[in-house]
Formats: structure tokens, C-alpha cells, sequence
């Protein structure tokens, strides 16, 4: 297990840099515990900018995810497509904007259908939706599994993992996967994503 630390401003104690580490550590140790670890200065990195992620953009993804991603399979959308075209191909003329507004209502309505019959579905984690953003950033290697199958492994974006430069990229890859497939339903820029992102951090503070 890797978690970020921090010293407090009295130098007598560490602390979780983020709401991430914070999460796991709670989850692995019991308060009182006592625990042995090594210690290493990390690479010269903002931990404004850190927190930026993990409280704000993720924080923010969270109180707008929804439980209907990933209902729909990607050939249920190439389908509603084709479908299309066989219309039009059968000389019901549709425009490409009438074709587009066709397909996404069908798909929403049955996104709708499927997700209704979601029992109580559980939000996601933070580590969940972390691990998705990697993932939709392309940020993984791809492993080989015994039987055959392929696996995606996120990579680590720790302090020691990642330069800022390197991370300064990273979030706006992450930011831009938010953005597309859930902060654009709720805010009309990403500007004022971005603000909500802010204030989140402010309040946090």
C-alpha cells in the first residue's frame, strides 16, 4: 500500500496529503493503531495542484455521477445507427442533426429503462472513479493474464511516480475525460466547472 503524507505544521505529526490517502489509510488502519513505515522525500511537486484533483475534479465528479454509465453496450450504439440509415435507405429522408437527436433518444430512453431497475446502486468511491479516469486517459499498461484475457492496470500518479510537468498534463487529460462524459451535462462551460472546482477546495479549506 503507497499513500502520500505530509508533515503538519507543528513537526509532530504526518498526515494524508489528500481525501484519497486519507480514504485508505481509514480503511486499512484503526484509529490508535500502531504502525511502522518508511519514509521518502518525494520530487518537488504542488500539493495545491494534487489536492486540485482529488478534492476538486474528482470531488466534483462525484456529486454529479450517475449510476447510468456503462448501461448501454458500445454495438447497442452502433446498431441505433445503422438503424438510421436503413431508414433513410427505405427514403425517410432525416437530416444528420435528425438522425443524431433520433439516436440519442432512443439510447437514453433505454439507458433509463435499465438504470430504473438499479436497487439502491452504490455511489462510486473515489479510488473507483480515480481508476477511471486513468484508464479513459490512457494512462495503464496492459497486462496479460493467465487464462488469456487482457487486463488494464491504472498506473500510479504518486509524488514519486510523476514530475509536475508530468502531472500538469496528466489533470488536463483527466479534466477533459470529466468533462465529456459527465461535468458537461451540468454546467454550460468548462469554465464554470472549473469555478465549481474552486470553490470546492475553498469550502474544503
Amino acid at each position: 500500500m503507497s499513500v502520500d503524507m505530509m508533515m503538519v505544521c507543528n513537526g509532530r505529526a504526518l498526515v494524508p496529503a489528500t481525501e484519497h490517502d486519507y480514504a485508505i489509510m481509514r480503511q486499512t488502519y484503526r484509529i490508535g493503531q500502531v504502525i511502522k513505515t518508511e519514509t521518502k522525500r518525494q520530487a518537488d511537486r504542488s500539493l495545491q495542484h494534487h489536492r486540485l484533483y482529488f478534492g476538486g475534479l474528482i470531488g466534483l465528479v462525484k456529486d454529479y455521477w450517475e449510476p447510468q454509465t456503462g448501461l448501454v453496450h458500445p454495438a447497442e450504439v452502433r446498431t441505433a445507427a445503422s438503424f438510421c440509415h436503413y431508414l433513410q435507405s427505405k427514403g425517410i429522408a432525416l437530416s444528420p442533426e435528425q438522425s443524431q437527436a433520433l439516436q440519442q433518444d432512443y439510447l437514453q430512453r433505454l439507458t433509463q429503462k435499465r438504470a430504473a431497475k438499479l436497487i439502491n446502486p452504490m455511489p462510486a468511491s473515489t479510488a473507483e472513479i480515480h481508476r477511471w479516469i486513468k484508464i479513459e486517459c490512457g494512462y495503464y499498461d496492459v497486462v496479460r493474464l493467465p487464462d488469456g484475457t487482457i487486463e488494464k492496470k491504472a498506473k500510479s500518479i504518486s509524488f514519486a511516480k510523476m514530475t509536475q510537468a508530468e502531472f500538469n498534463e496528466f489533470y488536463r487529460a483527466a479534466f477533459g475525460v470529466c468533462w465529456r462524459f459527465v461535468l458537461s451535462r451540468h454546467f454550460e462551460c468548462e469554465a464554470d466547472a472549473e469555478n465549481a472546482i474552486n470553490r470546492m477546495l475553498d469550502m474544503a479549506a
